[in-house]
């Protein structure tokens, strides 16, 4: 038995994405087919009169086993994957008729749910008919008693119901487990099939430093699942176990509690930064969420910064689409500060909130004919803290104070993050259209915060 909770993860899958990647394992295994021949065929049809004979040989055997092994493992791969896409699909199928069921024994039953606890009101149709169905205690005897005949009258058709959505879904489970995890054994068995193309790290590395103009070459982005970067970020203001708050300290604290409140009273048009302060304040350091759908609509830089990253990540969807050769891909680019591309935010909320915030994409693309479908992710990662000797832009207030606040242990830095996702389809070959913000530059070191606030 299991419930649709259960099963929601099988609702987004895409089984058509999958299918794609199983084609192109596939198709490169037909390549590297059209190859083996003319590979074979050189042995014994070439003759060195050489010294170095035998390592024209060795050589020659090398590549064949290597070619071997890439059809042979994008083989299995092909399968394996294909096969994981047929489940899938089934196992989406499942699901879809479970809902379908659920639906059905929701209208059945609602006129008795609506007399029930608020609890049982407030289940799915299916927990909400296993609560009926049977009396668990005296308590629960009671409150259904004046329904009895209704619950009788419609239980032949709610337990079928019941039966065939649970059913349902607990079948697509196990359907797309079973298929994962076999789907997986194979994989391993073909990668192990796959020749060892790795280089020595540090030694690759020092090649691509070392000759111009091939670093600029790598492009911004890379085929992988999203990979969030390992960003750094300072911290000016350490807690200091020893500090020991003066009789200004206090006076500052409440200095700037009083600031707060009449922010939060007087300037509405700061609700972002003013609780992401208030936050700091509490000392906890918890993470915190912002609104970066809010920030793309209210402040232009940060729109242009966001518009940039998907005409760049277009960019790059065509580039590894023309270097793989493959139709349906997951890519990953690199972080970028928004000051550094001179898109620092515009509006006062904004410079209080994200300031000179880290931003990267992450995306699914999908090749159709000369048609490319891209559904990316742009993050924004940020720091929330305070820079020595930074000013607000808005007030000229110096971040120190606040800061201070840091080292004696009564306010805490803490990570802040957002994210937007849009889709893009276009041909390939078009100029992606880039929509930036006004260009407006940092007028001052450090990310502004509310009430003279500042992060790095």
């Amino acid at each position: 038995m299991a419930y649709r909770d259960a099963a929601r993860y099988i609702e987004g899958m895409k089984p058509g994405i999958v299918n794609a990647v199983a084609d192109e394992c596939l198709r490169a295994k037909r390549v590297i087919s059209a190859v083996s021949p003319t590979l074979d065929g050189l042995r014994g049809t070439v003759e060195w009169a050489s010294d170095h004979a035998d390592i024209y040989e060795q050589r020659l055997r090398e590549t064949v086993d290597l070619v071997d092994g890439l059809h042979d493992g994008f083989d299995k791969a092909g399968v394996a994957i294909d096969e994981y896409a047929e489940a899938q699909a089934r196992a989406q199928a499942l699901v879809a008729e479970g809902i379908t069921a659920e639906g059905h024994l929701r209208a059945l039953i609602a006129p008795i749910v609506a007399t029930q606890s608020p609890v049982v009101r407030a289940s799915d149709a299916l927990r909400a008919w296993n609560d009926l169905r049977t009396s668990t205690g005296a308590m629960d005897w009671l409150v259904e008693f004046s329904v009895q005949d209704e619950i009788d009258k419609v239980r032949g058709d709610a337990e079928r119901l019941w039966q065939t959505a649970t059913g349902a879904y607990e079948e697509a489970v196990r359907i797309e487990t079973d298929a994962r995890t076999a789907a997986i054994a194979l994989l391993a068995a073909a990668y192990r099939l796959l020749p060892d193309f790795l280089a020595n790290s540090a030694l690759s590395a020092k090649i691509v430093d070392g000759t111009p103009g091939l670093r600029d070459l790598r492009g911004k982005y890379q085929i992988g699942p999203p990979t969030v970067p390992a960003l750094t970020f300072d911290d000016d203001f350490p807690y200091d176990p020893n500090a020991t708050p003066t009789p200004g300290d206090y006076a500052s604290w409440n200095k700037w509690q009083a600031m707060l409140r009449a922010g939060q009273t007087a300037r509405p048009d700061l609700d972002d930064a003013l609780d992401l302060y208030a936050h700091y304040r509490d000392g906890t350091g918890t993470e915190r969420r912002v609104d970066f759908e809010e920030g793309y609509r209210e402040d232009s830089n940060i729109r242009g910064a966001v518009d940039r990253e998907i005409s760049t990540a277009q960019r790059e969807a065509e580039r590894l689409y023309r270097e793989t050769g493959q139709v349906a891909f997951q890519m990953t680019g690199d972080p970028a500060t928004v000051d550094g591309m001179g898109l620092y935010p515009t509006t006062e909320n904004w410079q209080k909130s994200l300031g000179d915030f880290s931003m990267y994409g992450t995306s699914d693309v999908v090749v159709d004919g000369d048609q490319i479908t891209m559904k990316i992710k742009v993050h924004a990662e940020d720091m929330y803290n305070f820079n020595k000797s930074a000013a607000d832009i808005a007030t000229g207030e110096p971040d120190d104070a606040n800061g201070r606040f840091s080292t004696l242990g009564w306010a805490k830095e803490f990570r802040t993050y957002g994210e937007l996702e849009r889709t893009v389809t276009w041909t390939i070959g078009e100029s992606p259209n880039v929509s930036g913000g006004d260009g407006s530059q940092r007028q001052a070191p450090g990310e502004d915060r509310a009430d003279g606030r500042s992060d790095g």
